[in-house]
């Protein structure tokens, strides 16, 4: 099985447009924002080029194919099935009381309004979508 590099290299090509693109831009803020998000996709892209390009060699297949087994394993297995819920729900936690602890500092610092609306909206709107998430999974399973 060969491994397959096209997303890799059109991300790699995404990137460098809009490394490219960031030059040409007039407002400096937006500028450095899009070569930010550029040359992050740049990097990205040439890691997962380098991969691709690593194990398509014949002397690497053997270990590509052992990864991949391993991957397909994993997905199916009970035990990191429950280990993925688990850290999702640590993780939904984490950020839930972050949230309520971000604006509520916000508040403190008097940030200004909308900055601390958007942040507890955020939060209400992790909450709701919990909910929602919950009650549809309940019905599905």
């Amino acid at each position: 099985m060969k491994p397959k590099g096209k997303g890799s290299f059109v991300i790699f090509i995404a990137g460098a447009i809009c490394v490219l693109g960031s030059f040409f831009l007039k407002d400096e803020y937006y500028a450095n924002m899009l070569r930010a998000w550029g040359i992050a996709w740049v990097v990205n892209g040439f890691l997962q080029l380098r991969q691709y390009f690593y194990y398509s060699k014949p002397e690497h297949q053997a270990e590509y194919e052992e990864k991949q087994t391993e991957r397909r394993i994993g997905l199916k297995d009970e035990r990191k099935i429950m280990l993925r819920q688990m850290a999702g729900h640590k993780s939904y936690q984490i950020m839930f009381f972050l949230l309520l602890a971000a604006s509520f500092l916000f508040a403190l610092l008097r940030v200004e309004w909308w900055i601390t609306a958007i942040v507890c909206l955020l939060w209400v709107a992790q909450y709701v979508m919990g909910i929602v998430l919950f009650r549809y999974y309940e019905k599905r399973l």
